[in-house]
């Protein structure tokens, strides 16, 4: 279609087109339920776990019995490029790590085929093996407290506990509801060892006749008895009070009530006691989600759901962790909302005219339309970091248009509507396409070449190549709609010549002081500038930019057997001292993940774990540690809380040697000593693992000739499980239901552990008590709390920031070897991948250009400048910036077609003029072209961006680096635009094309 026919179109028909557009409109509204909103792009993950339960076993037996199997399965595998193992008491993980490229969905097909077959090979005991994918730990997506009522009304706050957990699951996309420290008292038997000797009883036959009595049975209805009755078994111990009453059978018609065998008492387990939030007992309410599931719908539910209690519950949101993507989607309206007022005040103030402000409004809110219903076609998800490339693009969205307002705008002077549209058009078509199209093609190597982070800021790089073409249709589009529609108004307007020739007076000034200086010199000085930054001052190459932790994970577990009320104490302490280095912020204490709250002495410690969000003083907080907390009581781990950026980052390059060795004493030898050696040279660095020689102790059946004392194994597992322990034998209770634990010597804490295990007494056969020392010879070796394994040899690895370790440091002997992974080939690589795919943009963007121009040299001539403006503007980046990454880079290929935008606009009125002009009359009429839509377009872009550089949010690094990059870019582009270009245009191009 001629342009002559499509502006015609236009005009004839302009009503049908404004139906189109407020068509548009109205889909956005319809379809806005179909927009995919996640927390975070769907990468491809590239490693997995298959984790193992093996309980009741060391972490040697785990090792040899569970780890080693699975690993030697999963390395038949296809496309496994590493595997270790992580083995500890009664649990087993298996790391597995992916080769790039490698096809997914075959690799997992394998994998399942391959769990399916582990369960003929591993021990009994061992159960089945479950797969995680990215991550070891699960996150819980919301964090609820409710602070414990008083006491005279928990039947009440039990019911409203209950029916918010009930309501809470049935909420779409939550998966799972997880509680700690329910309100509620629990009944313990405490067997006493010393009279249970007495009686010709087993432990396992005791706990046997409990069970039974406390739990009921119905026979149904039977055929043949009573019409419409149903029998039943009532239970014998219905409540507390029952346990002391319970007779035990000691078979021959004896028996001895419970009460008599045990200290029966109740009290409130560890974990109801340590869940507290600053201080003050609560219930913990732990809610797993579907990832793929709208965040801030599931988000807004449980609000909702909670917003709706009565007033027995007072429910705090600890964590939520849709809070980051609301932070972005609140900041992104910030930046839209800035982005078009500005721009509308803006164009006025140029202009001198509402019209044509109106018109770039009009012209972006299509833009925006478009590109949302490209979003959908695309289905392309709104994310943490697609928004970034959402907001960096918003300020792009006004230069196409504004360049078409103004080329029109012109031509009416003197013209006819239509005719002075089609000349306007076509007078920077040319331009405006080769604009947008570079723009959108300099993307494409990016997007495309199979690299690890492409499906990482995919998201982005589409988003916005997507926003540019949207602004190229709205230009073409829109703005000739509105023009027509408005031809009048725009007719009337004035020009303001006036200002454009105050604007030239200075602009000549500057020219001529500029033609005057030394340019050879001016580059020196920026060269050395660049360089004595980046050596003197320190310049760090990174893949991406670090992200901020939202707070810290502390770890903290009993070492000895330490009572409650001295963990209690703790904790007190703890709390107080937290809260003054960090006031104002929550913190919270929750029995640890992977603690069985089934298997606890009422008045023993456990292993918790404080989540301090907000706090950045870390020195401080790990002084106070190691004040209050004692080593010989104590082990305690300081862990970052990260960001959901942070974690679904790609695996990031680091420093690190790895030991392997075929003996694991050998290795924690080996490591040991070379982490003194680290920290006396001054490396910055710590060991992955520090694991905790123990002593594992093994007892051998001796031969028993008389039968009497035939061992009763059973007895002796249970009188050793059992000592001080608790174990969970299920609820009793009608209208109160309250959990039943067992144990042995429990009712006092004044249980230290079995000093000797000879003297461990159990039962026999016939019931008569023995010590094991008569029946079992026992030895002693050296053991671990936990091993890990690379390729089939003990691993540990040491990590630091900076590498600079003699290799002469190791002595490789005695089956010891050493790997060194380096961060700095691996950043070497990265980035000359990137420089792979800078010079595949360039020959996109030199291909597109020969295509649009019909020549071979123009687009060499563009290019060439293009480089120089690059070149100059990295040289900044390195004088401004400390540091370069991934975000500096698409900056600066965004600039790249920015640039190509300006200069194609540029070569497009030098090549008007006629080779006898006189150069000062081609510069002051270039300037007075260019200058209102080079100014508004660097005026809005810079101001769409400013939000996200000056308003950045944690999560938003990535797109805050573009956005400076392109700060720092922009105005460079405008000085080259208006004193560079001129220079080069006049030597080169009237030359030599």
């Amino acid at each position: 279609m001629k342009l002559e026919n499509y502006v015609f179109s236009l005009f004839k028909h302009k009503r049908l087109y404004w139906v189109l557009f407020f068509c548009f409109f109205l889909g956005v509204i319809f379809r806005l339920p179909e927009l995919e909103i996640w927390l975070l792009p769907k990468l491809t993950p590239m490693r997995y776990y298959v984790v193992t339960d093996y309980p009741h076993h060391s972490a040697e037996d785990t090792d040899l019995s569970v780890s080693v199997p699975i690993s030697e399965m999963v390395s038949s595998v296809k496309s496994v490029k590493r595997i270790r193992t992580d083995s500890e008491h009664g649990k087993s993980v298996v790391q597995i790590d992916l080769e790039f490229g490698a096809s997914n969905l075959e690799f997992k097909d394998q994998l399942y085929q391959t769990i399916l077959e582990m369960k003929d090979r591993l021990p009994l005991g061992a159960r089945a093996p479950r797969l995680l994918q990215g991550e070891m730990k699960e996150r819980p997506f919301i964090e609820i407290l409710i602070p414990k009522g008083d006491r005279k009304e928990s039947d009440s706050f039990n019911f409203s506990l209950q029916q918010l957990v009930f309501q809470l699951e049935r909420i779409s996309g939550v998966t799972e509801v997880r509680i700690k420290g329910e309100p509620k008292h629990s009944s313990f038997i405490s067997l006493k060892s010393h009279v249970l000797d007495v009686f010709p009883i087993t432990v396992r036959d005791l706990e046997s006749q409990i069970h039974a009595a406390i739990r009921g049975g119905s026979l149904g209805k039977i055929e043949g008895y009573t019409k419409d009755t149903e029998l039943k078994f009532a239970s014998q111990v219905k409540n507390h009070e029952d346990l002391f009453e319970f007779p035990i059978d000691l078979r021959d018609g004896y028996s001895v009530n419970l009460g008599q065998l045990a200290t029966i008492f109740d009290s409130e387990l560890p974990n109801e006691k340590l869940t507290r939030l600053d201080g003050r007992s609560s219930v913990y309410l732990a809610l797993f989600t579907d990832p793929t599931a709208n965040p801030l719908k599931i988000s807004s539910e449980v609000r909702k759901k909670l917003q709706n209690l009565d007033l027995t519950l007072s429910p705090f949101i600890f964590f939520d962790a849709s809070n980051e993507l609301r932070i972005q989607l609140k900041q992104f309206v910030i930046n839209l909302v800035w982005s078009l007022l500005f721009a509308f005040l803006f164009s006025y103030l140029l202009y001198r005219s509402w019209v044509p402000a109106f018109i770039l409004l009009t012209s972006v809110v299509f833009s925006l339309l478009l590109f949302f219903h490209l979003v959908l076609f695309f289905s392309i998800s709104i994310n943490l970091l697609s928004l970034g490339g959402i907001s960096v693009g918003i300020g792009m969205l006004f230069d196409a248009s504004n360049l078409v307002v103004f080329s029109i705008r012109k031509k009416l002077e003197n013209n006819i509507i239509l005719n002075s549209v089609t000349k306007g058009i076509r007078s920077v078509l040319i331009s405006l396409f080769s604009s947008s199209l570079t723009t959108i093609v300099v993307f494409i190597p990016l997007l495309v070449f199979p690299l690890e982070w492409n499906s990482f800021f995919y998201d982005s790089g589409i988003c916005i190549a997507l926003l540019v073409f949207c602004s190229f249709i709205s230009s073409l589009w829109i703005v000739p709609l509105v023009i027509i529609s408005f031809a009048e108004s725009l007719k009337g307007a004035d020009l303001n010549l006036t200002f454009e020739s105050l604007l030239f007076l200075k602009y000549e000034k500057s020219y001529k002081i500029w033609e005057g200086l030394n340019k050879n010199k001016i580059t020196l000085v920026i060269c050395i500038l660049a360089l004595v930054s980046s050596i003197g001052f320190g310049f760090h190459w990174q893949v991406f930019p670090k992200q901020p932790n939202i707070g810290f994970s502390l770890l903290l577990a009993p070492k000895t057997t330490l009572s409650l009320t001295e963990e209690l104490s703790v904790v007190h302490e703890l709390q107080t001292e937290i809260q003054k280095i960090n006031p104002n912020h929550p913190s919270l204490v929750v029995p640890r993940e992977g603690f069985d709250p089934k298997k606890q002495n009422p008045n023993q410690a456990i292993p918790i774990e404080w989540k301090l969000l907000g706090l950045k003083k870390q020195k401080e907080l790990e002084s106070i540690l190691s004040e209050l907390l004692s080593t010989k009581k104590w082990d305690w781990k300081l862990e970052p809380i990260e960001s959901q950026v942070a974690i679904a980052l790609p695996f990031l390059p680091k420093d690190s040697i790895i030991f392997l060795h075929e003996s694991a004493h050998e290795l924690l030898k080996v490591t040991n000593q070379f982490n003194g050696i680290a920290r006396e040279l001054g490396f910055a660095g710590s060991l992955n693992f520090s694991p905790k020689q123990i002593i594992m102790e093994e007892w051998y059946r001796n031969q028993i000739p008389i039968p009497e004392l035939i061992l009763n194994e059973d007895d002796l597992m249970q009188r050793v499980l059992y000592k001080g322990n608790q174990l969970f034998l299920g609820t009793i209770g009608e209208a109160n239901k309250r959990d039943l634990y067992i144990g042995i010597d429990s009712s006092n804490f004044d249980f230290v552990g079995i000093p000797d295990s000879k003297n461990i007494r159990f039962k026999t056969k016939t019931y008569e008590s023995t010590f094991i020392g008569s029946l079992f010879t026992s030895k002693k070796k050296d053991s671990y709390t936990e091993y890990h394994r690379e390729s089939g040899l003990f691993y540990n690895e040491w990590v630091g920031e900076s590498l600079g370790i003699d290799s002469n440091l190791f002595k490789k002997e005695g089956g010891l070897s050493v790997v060194f992974e380096s961060a700095k080939k691996e950043i070497r690589r990265f980035y000359l991948i990137l420089i792979l795919l800078f010079l595949l943009s360039f020959v996109y963007i030199y291909l597109t250009l020969v295509g649009i121009y019909e020549s071979f040299l123009i687009p060499c001539f563009y290019l060439g400048i293009s480089l120089l403006y690059l070149a100059v503007t990295v040289a900044s980046i390195f004088i401004l910036f400390r540091e370069f990454h991934l975000g500096h880079y698409i900056g600066l290929i965004i600039l790249l077609g920015l640039s190509i935008d300006s200069i194609s606009l540029f070569g497009e009125k030098w090549m008007e003029f006629q080779k006898e002009d006189p150069n000062e009359k081609k510069i002051e009429d270039s300037f007075r072209w260019l200058i209102l839509p080079i100014g508004l377009n660097s005026g809005t872009t810079l101001m769409g961006i400013l939000p996200v550089i000056l308003f950045g949010v944690p999560g938003s690094e990535f797109s805050q680096t573009i956005a400076l990059t392109m700060f720092v870019g922009i105005p460079i582009s405008v000085f080259f635009v208006f004193y560079i270009y001129p220079v080069l245009f006049q030597k080169y191009m009237e030359k030599n094309i």
